[in-house]
């Protein structure tokens, strides 16, 4: 009888030997993180891929609650975290499933799922607590691409058919024009046609490139930086109406080094000219718009040649910091007649020079536009 009994204890704490065994086996081998929990939200357990996840040590985490091993990422992540965990605990059900984004001490974003699971003991009474989390990364990245991809799409069938139904109209203008030049004896007329005739070139240049189906490649060449305020003046000359209507006055200070610089003129106009726009745009009374140029240096690295900033100055009505944040975004507008593409278009011509474009508001008291070009 003892034998027995003693046999069939040892039979029992085999299988439990093997159930855990079984159990430490499979929750290494999935491809999610792993964290147990004890009654009070301290972490007693942690799978390999935990690390991989949060870019943190099993000893950092082990004896600790989320809100101590958790890096001071967004705070009311932290919460929701926690706050989700006690819920489980108090309930003994699973919590709905939980999206958060992560930012590890290494600076690396994560798109992460997370859900709690109650553990009970032998008498039905919660005696841990589990979180599962999955890495949803990749799959966000793809959704944002595929949104992205359709956007794109609908914008170009979009500008292919603008582009046919403009471009019959658009060659009679200039025709038009043409005919009508020579008969336009002041200086200022001849001025104002110059410009007109300057910009439907430079429309039908864009729209012949649709209608030809073929990318409109950058056409970078050697200037002297001096070409900058060549190309406010044109911009401003353009828009002298609008900004006298609005009563809006300019100040320059153009930088008087010339030093050498690549880039496409027409690109930097068009840039010019969306910021300026929406600069004319912000003021609603009397205000100011200050352009200045100027040679700036890393002083840390002294082989460094330089970049010209370019900054342009508004005292409208600026923008909070969640405007700020999506104004590069491709279709995003606070204007109802607004497209949303102006800015990021002026972003990607930048890049395109190797330069980059920085934003900086205060609502209700401006906006500035940092443009930084790369020296030769």
């Amino acid at each position: 009888m003892w034998a027995l009994c003693g046999s069939r204890g040892i039979a029992v704490n085999n299988l439990a030997v093997l159930e855990n065994r079984v159990f430490y086996s499979v929750v290494q081998s999935i491809n999610s993180a792993v964290i147990l929990h004890n009654r009070k939200l301290e972490v007693i357990f942690v799978n390999d891929v935990f690390e991989s996840f949060f870019d943190i040590k099993k000893e950092d985490a082990l004896g600790k609650s989320p809100m101590e091993f958790l890096p001071e990422f967004d705070a009311k992540h932290r919460e929701a975290i926690q706050a989700r965990l006690k819920k489980t605990l108090k309930t003994g059900k699973k919590s709905p499933w939980h999206e958060f984004t992560y930012y590890s001490p290494a600076g690396n974003l994560r798109y992460l799922l997370a859900i709690s699971i109650p553990v009970f003991d032998n008498h039905d009474k919660i005696s841990h607590v589990m979180s599962l989390i999955h890495d949803v990364t990749i799959r966000k990245e793809l959704e944002r691409e595929v949104i992205k991809a359709a956007k794109l799409s609908s914008l170009a069938d979009m500008a292919y058919t603008l582009a046919h139904e403009i471009n019959n109209p658009l060659t009679g203008i200039k025709l038009g024009l043409s005919t009508l030049y020579k008969a336009l004896r002041k200086p200022e007329n001849i001025q104002v046609l110059d410009s007109v005739i300057t910009d439907l070139n430079r429309i039908k240049n864009t729209v012949d490139a649709f209608l030809r189906e073929k990318k409109h490649q950058i056409a970078l060449k050697r200037c002297r930086s001096g070409i900058i305020g060549d190309i406010f003046e044109d911009v401003l000359f353009h828009l002298s109406q609008q900004m006298n209507l609005n009563h809006i006055e300019v100040k320059r200070s153009f930088c008087k080094e010339n030093r050498p610089i690549v880039i496409d003129r027409d690109r930097l106009h068009e840039v010019f000219l969306n910021i300026l726009l929406n600069a004319i745009q912000a003021i609603t009374k009397k205000g100011e718009i200050a352009i200045t140029t100027e040679i700036v240096f890393n002083q840390e690295d002294k082989t460094d040649s330089g970049r010209m900033l370019i900054s342009i100055e508004d005292t409208g009505k600026g923008m909070n910091q969640g405007h700020q944040e999506q104004a590069f975004q491709p279709f995003y507008t606070t204007r109802q007649d607004g497209t949303g593409l102006g800015l990021s278009i002026c972003r990607k011509h930048i890049e395109q020079h190797d330069g980059r474009v920085e934003l900086e508001s205060v609502e209700g008291r401006g906006t500035t536009v940092r443009i930084y070009l790369p020296i030769m």
